[in-house]
């Protein structure tokens, strides 16, 4: 065989070997995941409303609010939060919705609407000031 041939097949195949490795060191580190549906999904669902309260992000939790109830409209365990938070974020929109439109009686009953889920945020009271303080901002 050709000398130059066979360099050629040798480093092909160290890289098909390194190719090799590298897949197979994924395979072992992604064996973790393969249980990821036996998973606590409110134990899941914590982690992600904590991000998106972080991050501000309350139209995805209103999003998530609204997917949620499609499946059920009582929260499970683990959920009431989020119920809580998105229907103050979503009652609040309708205030300044029924304020913009001109509908003094839908924008009371909103209000009061309102003042009721506040007081039921409990550690999530500051939500509300969030949530209000955006939507005032909005032109």
């Amino acid at each position: 065989m050709n000398k130059k041939l066979r360099v050629i097949l040798n480093i092909l195949l160290v890289a098909a070997s390194i190719a090799f490795l590298i897949s197979l060191v994924n395979l072992i580190a992604s064996i973790g995941y393969a249980n990821r549906e036996v998973e606590d999904p409110a134990e899941t669902f914590a982690g992600v409303f904590a991000y998106e309260l972080d991050h501000r992000a309350y139209g995805e939790i209103m999003g998530d609010y609204y997917v949620r109830r499609l499946d059920r409209f009582t929260p499970d365990a683990g959920y009431e939060d989020l119920y809580r938070v998105a229907e103050y974020a979503h009652t609040a929109f309708m205030t300044r919705v029924y304020d913009e439109k001109g509908d003094p009686e839908k924008a009371s009953l909103n209000r009061e609407k309102a003042d009721r889920l506040r007081g039921e945020l409990g550690a999530y009271e500051y939500t509300a000031d969030e949530v209000d303080g955006l939507i005032e901002k909005a032109p």
